[in-house]
C-alpha cells in the first residue's frame, strides 16, 4: 500500500511505465533514480534516457531493471550492448546459463571476440567491431569477456574457456576497464595450480586500481595476493614455507593498511613481487593508507582464505590475523548491527524462535544442505526455520516442506543481506563460513541475537560475531582443556555421541559426467568405472583415497609410498583434479617420493620406482550418484589426513567398504572416526573391533595393508560394516542435541523428557551417559597410545 510520502514519485514512475510497457509497474522509494525518472519523462521516453534509468536501478538492485533493459532491447534490437547489462544482472542472481547466453549473444552480434565475424550492432556497424585493441569503443566487450571468464570460472567445469576469455579481455582493455579482469585472472590462475602466475595477476591489477585511485579494488586484490598459498604443495618444506609467508603477508598488509608505504622497508614476504620485476620498491614506498577503503569486500576480496586451511596448521591465530586486518582494511559497515537488535523487545512474545540457515553449499546434494534438512525435520513443531541459500545450486522441495520461508540469492550479496534484516532471527547458523566470499563477510555482521558456525568448515572463524562454534566431544581433542592454545575465537559446544550425521536416502540432480571431470577426462579412454572394473579383473589390491587434491598433502605422500613398497599387488587410486595443472603437481610430487625411497635420489629414477609409479592411478571425478558405486569396486578405502571430510567418510561405509582414518589433533581431521567408533564393529565381531582407526603412520599403513591381504578378514570387517552402516544415518540424537542448544540459548523452557517427545527420540543403549563417557574415555586411551608412538601430526 502507498504512502502520501511517496505518493507523488509513485505517480511519475507508473505514468513513465504506462508510456514505456503496458502492465509494467515500477514503485521506486523516494529519491531512488529521480533524476533519470525526470530525464526520461522530458525526453519522451527517449532510448538513451531509458537507458540511464535502467542502469540506475541496476546500480540500486532494483528488479524493474531487467524490465526496463529488455523494453530497450526490444525497441531497439540492434543495441546490442543491454545484454551486457542482462548477462551481469542474471549471473548476479545465480542463472549462470541464461548470463552465459545473454554474453555470447553480444560477442556474436559484435563480430566476435577478435571482431572478425558478421555484426548487426549498429554501434559496430558504424565505428567498427569493438574487441579489438584499437577499437574507440571496447568497454562492453571487455566487460563481456571479463564476465565470461568470471562465469565460467564459477562454474568451474572449463578452465581453458576461463583462460581464454580473461586474456582476451586484458588483451583489448585499458587500465581503467581491467579493474577486475586481473582479480578474475589471479583466481583463476590460483584455482588451476598456477601460483606464480595468480600472484603475477594480482599485483598487477592492484597497480592497475591504484593508477586509476580506486583503493577499494587495490586493498582487495593485495589481499587476495597474501592470502594466496599453493594447492598441491610441491613438498613438506614447502607447507612450512607457505606457512610462514601467509602469516608474514598479513602483517604486511596490516602495515600498509596503516601507515601506507612510505616505510616500506623490503619485499622479504613476496606480497609485491619485487624480486619477479612486478613491482618496484619506489613504487611501493608511494602507495597511500588504505584503511577502511575496502567497503565492496565481496567483490573485491572474492575467497576467504579457503585453502590455507587444508595444510593442517593451528587455525585460530591464523583466522584471528584476517579478522584483524579486515577491521583496519574496512569500514565499520562491515560490522552493522540489524534494527531489530538496537530496539527494545516485548519480554514475552507467544510466538515461536526464528531461526535461519544459511550457508553457499545448501542446494544440490551438498551435505550442509542435508544436514540443515535433518534439524527441521525433527524441530519445526518448536521453531519457525527459514533458509538462504548463496550460490546457483537449486534447492529441494523439502526445504520448502520444513521451513518457514526459503530465500535463494544467487551471488547477490546485498539481497542476501536485506534478506536477513528483514526475517528479524533469534538465532543465525552459519553452516559454513569459508567456501564464500558472500557468507564469509555476512559472518561479521549481526543478524540475530544468537549466532553459531557449525562444522561445514571444519575451523574457527576468528571473527568475533560468532558466539558458539558446534562440535562434538568425540570430534575435538580429547585432552583438549590441558591444551596451552584454545582452538577457537567461538565459545565451543560440544554434542554428545556422533554429532554428525546424514539423511539414508538423497536426492542427487542431474549432472553431465564429462563437466564433472573438467581436463581429467582426457587422462584415459576408459572412464573411471572402466578403469576400476580392469583393476578388479587383475586382482589388484585397489586402495581408493578419492579426494579432492588439496586434501592430499605431503604428509600423506609416504603412506601412499609405504602401501606401493610393501603390497607388491597395490594399486592407488586417486581422483584427477578438474585442473590438469594441480593433477600434474600432485604427480611430481608422489614421483618424486618414490624415487627417493627406491632409488636413493629424488631426481633419479629407476626400475623400482617406474615400476610403483604405474600402479598409481589418477581417474576422473564422478558425478555425485556414481560415487558409491566407484567406492564399492575398492578394496580398502584410504581417508587422508591432516585434513579429510564427513561426507566422504558416510560414502565409503554406505558402499559397505572398510575405511582406514588416523585421528589427528584438530577437528578437520577426526570426523571419519566419529562414524567407525558410532557402529560399534567390535560388538558383531571382537577381532575387528580395531580394524579401522590407526593410533600412528605405521599403524594405518598395517591396518590398510591387512585388510587388502587378509581375505577372510576383510570380509569379517564388511560384514561387520553393513550389519551397522544404518547407525551412521538418520541419528536423532543430533537432533535432540540441537533442540537442546536452541531451547537453552534462546531461553525457552523445557525439560528433556518434553523435547525428546516433540523429536520423536526413543534412546538406545548406545544413547545412555555412561556408554557416551565410556566412549570419551576410549578415546583418551587411543589417544595416550598414539603419541607415545610419536607420530601425532598435529603440532602447532
Amino acid at each position: 500500500m502507498r504512502t502520501n510520502r511517496y505518493a507523488a514519485l509513485f505517480a511519475a514512475s507508473s505514468a513513465l511505465l504506462s508510456h514505456v510497457m503496458a502492465g509494467i509497474n515500477i514503485n521506486l522509494p523516494k529519491g531512488l533514480c529521480t533524476t533519470e525518472v525526470q530525464a526520461s519523462i522530458k525526453s519522451n521516453y527517449d532510448d538513451g534516457e531509458l537507458m540511464q534509468l535502467a542502469t540506475c536501478l541496476h546500480i540500486n538492485h532494483h528488479p524493474s531493471a531487467v524490465e526496463l533493459y529488455h523494453h530497450i532491447r526490444k525497441t531497439r534490437p540492434d543495441d546490442s550492448y543491454v545484454l551486457v547489462n542482462l548477462g551481469s544482472l542474471s549471473l548476479k542472481s545465480g542463472d549462470i546459463e541464461n548470463a552465459r547466453q545473454y554474453y555470447l549473444q553480444y560477442l556474436r552480434e559484435v563480430g566476435g571476440p577478435h571482431g572478425e565475424g558478421d555484426m548487426i550492432d549498429r554501434h559496430a556497424l558504424a565505428i567498427g567491431p569493438p574487441c579489438r585493441t584499437d577499437a574507440p569503443l571496447k568497454i562492453d566487450c571487455v566487460n563481456a569477456l571479463n564476465n565470461l571468464g568470471a562465469l565460467e570460472l564459477t562454474d568451474g567445469k572449463n578452465a581453458s574457456l576461463v583462460t581464454y576469455y580473461l586474456t582476451r579481455a586484458i588483451e583489448i582493455g585499458d587500465d581503467e576497464m581491467l579493474v577486475h579482469a586481473y582479480a578474475n585472472l589471479g583466481s583463476h590462475l590460483a584455482k588451476i595450480g598456477d601460483h606464480e602466475g595468480a600472484a603475477n595477476a594480482f599485483i598487477r591489477g592492484f597497480w592497475t586500481n591504484i593508477r586509476q585511485g580506486l583503493l577499494h579494488a587495490a586493498a582487495g586484490l593485495l589481499v587476495r595476493r597474501a592470502f594466496l598459498v599453493p594447492i598441491v604443495a610441491s613438498s613438506l618444506e614447502e607447507t612450512e614455507k607457505s606457512r610462514v609467508g601467509f602469516i608474514r603477508r598479513i602483517h604486511d598488509v596490516q602495515d600498509i593498511a596503516v601507515r601506507g608505504g612510505s616505510s616500506w622497508a623490503n619485499d622479504d614476504s613476496d606480497l609485491f613481487r619485487v624480486s619477479h620485476g612486478i613491482s618496484t620498491m619506489e613504487d611501493i614506498r608511494r602507495v597511500p593508507v588504505i584503511s577502511a577503503v575496502l567497503d565492496d569486500w565481496t567483490i573485491n576480496v572474492q575467497l576467504p582464505p579457503f585453502y590455507v586451511h587444508y595444510y593442517g596448521w593451528h587455525d585460530l591465530p591464523l583466522n584471528t590475523a584476517v579478522a584483524t586486518l579486515f577491521t583496519h582494511l574496512c569500514p565499520d559497515s562491515l560490522f552493522e548491527i540489524a534494527g531489530h537488535l538496537t530496539t527494545p523487545q516485548p519480554a514475552f512474545n507467544s510466538q515461536k524462535k526464528r531461526v535461519g540457515f544459511i550457508s553457499s553449499l545448501m542446494g544440490g546434494d551438498e551435505p550442509h544442505g542435508l544436514l540443515v534438512l535433518d534439524i527441521m525435520r525433527s524441530l519445526k513443531n518448536l521453531f519457525d526455520f527459514y533458509v538462504v541459500s548463496i550460490g546457483s545450486k537449486p534447492l529441494s522441495e523439502e526445504f520448502v516442506h520444513h521451513a518457514s520461508g526459503v530465500f535463494a540469492v544467487g551471488y547477490d550479496e546485498v539481497s542476501a543481506k536485506n534478506v536477513l534484516k528483514s526475517l528479524e532471527l533469534d538465532c543465525l547458523v552459519y553452516a559454513e563460513s569459508m567456501n564464500s566470499p558472500i557468507v564469509y563477510f555476512l559472518g561479521y555482521q549481526r543478524f540475530a541475537h544468537i549466532q553459531i558456525l557449525v562444522q561445514g568448515s571444519p575451523v574457527t572463524s576468528g571473527i568475533p560475531t560468532f558466539d558458539y562454534f558446534v562440535s562434538g566431544d568425540l570430534l575435538e581433542h580429547p585432552f583438549r582443556t590441558q591444551l596451552v592454545d584454545d582452538h577457537y575465537s567461538e565459545q565451543l559446544i560440544l554434542f554428545d555421541g556422533q554429532a554428525i550425521s546424514f539423511p539414508d536416502t538423497q536426492v542427487h540432480f542431474l549432472q553431465d559426467s564429462s563437466l564433472a571431470a573438467g581436463d581429467a577426462v582426457s587422462l584415459s579412454n576408459m572412464t573411471s568405472m572402466e578403469r576400476m572394473e580392469s583393476l578388479r579383473g587383475q586382482g589388484a589390491h585397489i586402495y581408493t583415497c578419492f579426494q579432492s587434491v588439496q586434501k592430499m598433502q605431503p604428509s600423506f605422500d609416504h603412506v601412499l609410498v609405504d602401501i606401493l613398497i610393501g603390497d607388491q599387488m597395490a594399486n592407488v587410486v586417486l581422483q584427477a583434479s578438474r585442473s590438469s595443472i594441480q593433477t600434474e603437481s600432485l604427480q611430481r610430487r608422489l614421483k618424486s617420493v618414490l624415487q627417493e625411497r627406491l632409488c636413493g635420489d629424488e631426481a633419479t629414477e629407476c626400475n623400482a620406482s617406474i615400476n610403483a609409479n604405474t600402479r598409481v592411478h589418477f581417474l576422473p571425478r564422478v558425478k555425485s550418484d556414481d560415487l558409491i558405486q566407484l567406492l564399492e569396486k575398492s578394496t580398502v578405502v584410504l581417508h587422508p589426513f591432516p585434513f579429510e571430510g564427513s561426507k566422504t567418510a558416510v560414502d565409503a561405509l554406505s558402499a559397505g567398504v572398510p575405511l582406514i582414518t588416523y585421528p589427528q589433533q584438530f577437528l578437520r581431521g577426526r570426523m571419519a572416526s566419529v562414524f567407525i567408533k558410532a557402529m560399534e564393529l567390535g560388538d558383531i565381531d571382537r577381532e575387528v573391533a580395531s580394524c579401522c582407526i590407526a593410533n600412528s603412520v605405521s599403524d594405518y599403513v598395517t591396518k590398510a595393508m591387512r585388510m587388502a591381504s587378509d581375505k577372510e578378514y576383510r570380509s569379517r570387517v564388511v560384514s561387520a560394516i553393513r550389519q551397522r552402516r544404518d547407525r551412521i544415518f538418520n541419528e536423532k540424537m543430533i537432533s535432540l542435541e540441537w533442540g537442546r542448544l536452541l531451547t537453552r540459548a534462546l531461553d525457552i523452557r523445557m525439560s528433556d523428557s518434553v523435547l525428546r517427545s516433540h523429536i520423536g527420540f526413543i534412546p538406545q543403549r548406545r544413547h545412555q551417559d555412561a556408554h557416551i563417557s565410556k566412549a570419551v574415555e576410549d578415546e583418551q586411551t587411543r589417544w595416550r597410545k598414539s603419541v607415545l608412538l610419536g607420530d601425532i601430526l598435529g603440532a602447532h
